[in-house]
């Protein structure tokens, strides 16, 4: 399948699809803003700074110029490098320039989040960082469902060279940087769709491809287990209305849905009928198929009482809401086809998640040997 096929056979790019969502971030009270993005043309960067040009901020990026330069032709593009050891490094933005926010979407080395806050924290009105859930203990998660912001989260010895580390202790060293700003405010997203995806977001892309390619589908547990995402325009939507409203502190971003909702919803959006086989977490644990990896996006609830069930009560109370789920993964479906065709297999090759069609096949077979052989 190519994009076309999927727009022609899902109908999702209909005029009413394509219509503004009732569900939009509250106007601007008359207010600009100069916002300085640290990346902007990578991964989430795109939607944030779609989201907040369409809003009339004015908005600086700062990165290397090798990802997608040509994106945003009309916005000042201040260039360097994180590592302040590599090339100009952060000589672009010394100086007395001020700025109203300032939105960090760093992932890798604490230590450039370290710097970039020595240079500038005291240069905006707000520091808004994109953390992440992994922040939160795994053995707490394991144990507790319903866990807030207000989590006491673990310490993290701060790395003494600019080597990658551990993705949790780095994202949870620098969430606690920016936390411990007055004007900082976080984002601890869980599993971020939309648009710009690779293989390496396979674990996002699994469920929405393996539905739209029909056939008899092995699904994990009852269909009761809950999952949890956020749409990378809801979550670009979310920090417009921080900044429009100056919100501070921790924040857990994401929609909840049961598995069973999940699936369902994903499977009406495909042209081609599928049936959904439900296996029990004790099947799948007995032939050693793993939740988060071969099997994405689920956990069962028997043993994993937390990892999707996090407390997202403290950003709705904010203002946080989400889209459907069909725009949510339309702009996922759509940029998946535009990339890779209907012979793409998971868990082969560059991906390294999901189950490969021969494995969901030996599943099904070995658990309904008499009825289902997948297909």
């Amino acid at each position: 399948m190519n994009r076309r096929d999927f727009i022609r056979t899902t109908g999702l790019l209909s005029t009413v699809a394509m219509a503004p969502h009732s569900l939009g971030t509250k106007l601007l009270k008359g207010e600009q803003k100069e916002i300085l993005i640290l990346g902007g043309t990578r991964y989430t960067g795109p939607a944030i700074v779609e989201k907040l040009l369409a809003q009339g901020h004015n908005i600086t990026l700062f990165n290397r110029g090798q990802t997608n330069p040509q994106l945003f032709p009309k916005v000042e593009k201040l260039r360097g490098d994180r590592y302040q050891h590599r090339g100009k490094g952060l000589a672009a933005l010394a100086g007395k320039r001020r700025w109203d926010v300032i939105i960090d979407t760093w992932n890798e080395s604490p230590l450039c989040v370290r710097d970039t806050l020595k240079l500038l924290a005291k240069r905006c009105e707000q520091y808004i960082y994109i953390s992440s859930m992994a922040v939160y203990p795994y053995q707490a998660l394991q144990e507790r469902a319903g866990i807030t912001e207000s989590f006491p989260l673990p310490d993290d010895t701060m790395p003494s060279n600019y080597t990658m580390i551990d993705y949790d202790a780095a994202k949870r060293i620098a969430d606690k940087m920016v936390n411990s700003l007055s004007h900082g405010c976080i984002l601890r997203p869980h599993s971020i769709s939309g648009a710009r995806m690779t293989h390496v977001s396979d674990n996002q892309r699994y469920w929405p491809v393996r539905l739209q390619q029909g056939g008899i589908i092995a699904a994990p547990g009852d269909g009761a287990d809950t999952t949890q995402f956020i749409d990378m325009k809801d979550m670009a939507r979310f920090i417009a209305l921080a900044i429009e409203d100056k919100l501070k502190g921790a924040f857990n971003t994401f929609t909840t849905e049961r598995f069973d909702a999940y699936l369902y919803g994903l499977k009406a959006l495909s042209a081609k009928p599928s049936e959904l086989i439900w296996i029990p977490h004790e099947h799948l644990a007995k032939e050693k198929f793993r939740p988060y990896v071969d099997i994405p996006m689920w956990a069962p609830r028997q043993k994993d009482r937390g990892t999707f069930a996090i407390s997202t009560q403290k950003a709705v109370n904010a203002g946080y809401q989400t889209r459907p789920i069909a725009e949510t993964f339309r702009d996922l479906l759509v940029d998946f086809y535009e990339q890779e065709e209907d012979t793409y297999d998971f868990a082969t090759g560059k991906s390294k998640a999901g189950l490969s069609r021969m494995m969901e096949k030996d599943l099904l077979k070995n658990y309904f040997p008499n009825q289902h052989r997948g297909s």
